[in-house]
């Protein structure tokens, strides 16, 4: 179904560039398409074409971080990103992706800087603040890891992912009520995944 859904995406981009409308957004569009379903090679092309026609173009350097990324080689998507941030640097996508970029190579203080820039450009980007959670945990620093999964769940209830990563926190922490009652907070918001963990967190 991901595959039909991308071979009609790519057809409706093509057709646009084809037709001569936004060439150089059409190859930056299917790039993405095809990095979406992990066809780097095919990804990496268009992404050549379109810094050879259009060198000018605004995203490019945000385009190849995100190809490195999905080649697992996160110094080069980093380097990518770095250079796209001083081409523009109000672009929170380019931030957000330059965090998870750097907490996979263990540079989570780095990461929570980037998350940082991110919630100042929008207070209610949740999946900053449940990124910066979970940084915050790696690092050993509860207190505010509890504050941003919190805010995270404030933010998006359905947000599951927070609540477990809080219940986690208090679980570390010793606080086995505290964790076993956000897990039941999170199975009265439909998660299947706290059911499945409730007999961890509420012995």
């Amino acid at each position: 179904m991901c595959e039909e859904k991308a071979a009609n995406e790519i057809y409706t981009v093509d057709s646009c560039y084809n037709n001569g409308h936004h060439k150089d957004s059409a190859l930056f569009y299917k790039s993405l398409i095809n990095l979406k379903v992990g066809r780097c090679q095919s990804a990496r092309r268009c992404a050549r074409v379109l810094k050879k026609l259009y060198p000018g173009f605004k995203e490019i350097h945000y385009l190849n971080g995100l190809i490195f990324f999905y080649e697992d080689n996160y110094g080069k998507s980093v380097e990518e990103f770095n250079l796209a941030i001083k081409e523009d640097s109000t672009n929170i996508n380019v931030y957000y992706n330059r965090s998870v970029a750097l907490g996979l190579i263990n540079e989570y203080l780095a990461a929570i800087e980037d998350l940082n820039t991110c919630i100042r450009l929008n207070p209610e980007y949740t999946q900053a603040r449940y990124s910066r959670a979970y940084w915050y945990e790696l690092t050993g620093n509860y207190t505010e890891a509890v504050k941003d999964y919190e805010a995270a769940i404030v933010l998006d209830p359905k947000n599951y992912d927070a609540y477990l990563g809080l219940a986690n926190v208090c679980k570390i922490q010793k606080e086995n009520a505290k964790a076993c009652e956000v897990i039941g907070r999170a199975i009265d918001q439909g998660s299947q995944i706290a059911v499945d963990l409730k007999d961890v967190f509420c012995k």
